[in-house]
């Protein structure tokens, strides 16, 4: 890393749907000024642990468990949007980390849950 810039843990507050997650992690300060510096990997580890935390509190299948399923039922993403009755792209977003509808969500635990039982 580059002597202008240190990394130290940074706590920020990201809000989500109307939910606040406060996140501590690492974040990139420029050594002179102490100010916040943009930096893509550090920050978008920041806001994946807002979104895991929403997901948790939420109680929301997460895109590992959706591949993690596909994989176990040798699905394509294709196959399981049909099965589910969407869109294949509804599901590769879903996959990349987008936040299901609540009905969607819903569709998906019982798929995907109550049939692991």
């Amino acid at each position: 890393m580059d002597e202008q810039y240190v990394v130290k843990v940074h706590t920020n507050t990201f809000l989500i749907r109307g939910r606040e997650y406060v996140v501590r992690a690492p974040a990139k300060f420029d050594r002179i000024t102490g100010e916040l510096v943009d930096d893509k990997k550090l920050d978008d580890a920041a806001v994946d642990s807002a979104n895991k935390m929403y997901r948790q509190d939420m109680d929301i299948i997460s895109p590992e468990e959706i591949k993690k399923y596909r994989a176990a039922k040798n699905l394509s993403q294709r196959d399981l949007a049909s099965l589910m009755g969407w869109h294949p792209t509804t599901l590769a977003l879903y996959e990349k980390g987008a936040f299901q509808s609540e009905a969607n969500n819903k569709a998906l635990k019982a798929l995907i849950i109550d049939r692991q039982i």
